[in-house]
């Protein structure tokens, strides 16, 4: 009798154990999951097309791309793979978007998104939904900047959907680059010592600091031809010591009078190259190391420029034609695989480059250790074709060793 009260025993604990695992299962079912924001299936865009050491990533227009450099970047799945915040800047003028780069950086680390100037367009603003950033928590949670002169529409629109904003309302671009460079400074508590100067009137040159900016965080100033902005004075005159200042241009962009002229205001550099394509291997290659400032005691050392002169590198890969795409492409080597970028033709590669990818053209080592190059490239087939991508791909490929001695 006591083995089979027992037995019951067993046997209806054993039933309510059951019941009690299949109520958790079921209770655990109607719990939520991960959160796993929206997905490219809400977004227009083309898949990337992949060769063995490229990836072309593109829309339709330069606001799908910027769309589709993003969502590349921010998988958005997340917290930790979320941005702080957004940055929106119209389509209308280069330099404005080329300044709102300076914003990419830590701590906000944003991408760069473009709408119109009286709308945001749709592509855009579910992208911003998308991503759904943090907030920047040392401005306040602010979860979109707006760079340049807009709508107050646009400023409704993003309020109505809920989005803190910050706006640097500057129409003149010496003027928001200024605004820009004040607001980074009250963050950092310091204004930065290494400055880049930039042609407004030649963006072939000046676009190719994009990468670099994203990538450093430093300052974004403009200089014409022959005269240098009183925004741009004023900010080299805050800096707390010499500034070391970098010049994007030959002499036919920024004047060596120019030059003479800023060098009361620091140490003067100019990135060679005496047209757009060498420049931008130039800059890729360039490298500036010394001191900063302090001297014995609280030394600090400065490193600018790429330096890159070697394999097993990252680069970005643009038609200069384009613009926008170079903006928003600076992301890359903010979060992606960070490199320089270099100009290329619709349809060609220009000797300068091809020069440079053979100098850092990998070779074999072993089955066991290898150094690779890799390229974005930037733009759809009218950008850029798929026959200077296959070039660019043998450029990038790994050159085996010689079996046939």
């Amino acid at each position: 009798m006591k083995y089979i009260r027992r037995k019951h025993h067993v046997r209806w604990w054993f039933v309510i154990v059951l019941a009690e695992l299949m109520l958790g299962s079921a209770l655990l079912a109607l719990l939520p999951g991960p959160f796993y924001s929206a997905t490219s299936e809400n977004l227009p865009l083309l898949k990337p097309l992949v060769t063995a050491n490229t990836t072309r990533l593109y829309g339709k227009n330069h606001i799908e791309t910027a769309a589709a450099i993003s969502e590349a970047i921010y998988p958005a799945t997340f917290t930790d793979n979320k941005p702080g915040a957004v940055i929106l800047t119209p389509d209308n003028d280069w330099r404005t978007a080329l300044t709102a780069v300076g914003l990419i950086h830590h701590p906000i680390d944003a991408p760069v998104l473009f709408i119109r100037r009286n709308e945001i367009p749709k592509v855009t603003m579910q992208e911003l939904k998308r991503l759904d950033p943090e907030g920047v928590f040392l401005d306040g949670n602010v979860k979109v900047y707006v760079v340049g002169d807009v709508a107050d529409s646009v400023l409704t629109d993003l309020s109505n959907e809920g989005y803190k904003y910050r706006h640097f309302n500057k129409r003149q671009y010496s003027q928001l680059a200024y605004s820009i460079d004040e607001y980074k400074a009250t963050m950092e508590a310091n204004h930065q010592d290494e400055v880049l100067l930039l042609p407004a009137d030649a963006p072939e040159y000046a676009l190719l600091a994009a990468p670099w900016v994203a990538h450093m965080g430093h300052t974004i100033l403009f200089v014409e031809r022959d005269k240098v902005p009183e925004e741009t004075i004023k900010a080299l005159k805050k800096r707390p010591v010499d500034a070391y200042i970098y010049l994007f241009g030959p002499e036919k962009v920024i004047s060596t009078q120019v030059a003479k002229s800023l060098s009361q205001y620091g140490h003067v550099q100019r990135i060679p190259g005496d047209n757009p394509q060498a420049f931008s291997v130039g800059f890729a290659g360039y490298k500036d190391i010394g001191r900063n400032q302090g001297y014995w005691l609280w030394q600090s050392s400065r490193s600018f420029g790429w330096g890159v002169s070697e394999a097993g590198h990252n680069i970005t890969f643009v038609n200069p034609d384009q613009p926008f795409d170079a903006v928003a492409a600076a992301l890359l080597s903010h979060k992606g695989k960070h490199g320089p970028m270099l100009w290329v033709g619709r349809a060609d590669v220009a000797p300068e480059v091809v020069k440079y990818l053979q100098l850092i053209k990998p070779f074999y080592l072993s089955n066991q250790e290898q150094l690779f190059n890799f390229g974005w490239l930037i733009g759809d087939t009218d950008a850029v074709s798929q026959s200077v991508q296959k070039r660019l791909d043998s450029l990038l490929q790994v050159k085996m060793a010689d079996t046939t001695r």
